[in-house]
């Protein structure tokens, strides 16, 4: 290894961008169980709102189908679409890893209150659109930082830049 510092300029070192914020409303969980693989829930994605660089409203069909571990990262795959102000359907598929101690996703799976210090929660959506105008959702890499609030899952997505 060189001692000199490292020339990002060639290699285009990302940077991120606040792009929008995505508000779920999020209903009862629907509880699988202990599958040998982790716990798994589905969880409906029953309403909400997108606002920033594109606004909306997240439609009331769509799920969040969780496997829950309590040793190891817990993986989450939402799929869920939203009405833009100006009528275009956006389908997202939301791929997420939250990791948190054992003690804290015992309160996850049993339903009782967390800390959302207490959670990484990481998301990586991707989105689907017939809208010309907004086909820059589908050219572009995005990341979110997620929490729960009151019914809710809130993700700040940036744009990988």
């Amino acid at each position: 290894m060189s001692d000199e510092p490292a020339d990002n300029s060639e290699q285009g070192v990302p940077t991120l961008e606040r792009s929008f914020q995505i508000r779920a409303e999020i209903g009862e969980p629907i509880q699988v169980g202990e599958t040998g693989n982790g716990y798994r829930r589905i969880v409906p994605i029953t309403g909400g709102a997108v606002s920033g660089d594109v606004n909306g409203r997240i439609l009331p069909a769509g799920a969040d189908f969780q496997l829950l571990r309590l040793d190891r990262p817990t993986e989450l795959v939402a799929k869920y679409a939203f009405e833009t102000e100006s009528g275009s359907l956006v389908f997202v598929e939301n791929q997420a890893i939250a990791v948190a101690p054992r003690e804290v996703n015992e309160r996850v799976r049993d339903g009782r209150p967390v800390d959302n210090d207490e959670i990484y929660f990481r998301t990586v959506p991707e989105f689907e659109t017939a809208d010309e105008e907004l086909r820059w959702l589908c050219e572009q890499l995005f990341v979110g930082a997620a929490r729960i609030e009151a019914g809710t899952v809130v993700i700040t997505v940036y744009a990988v830049e």
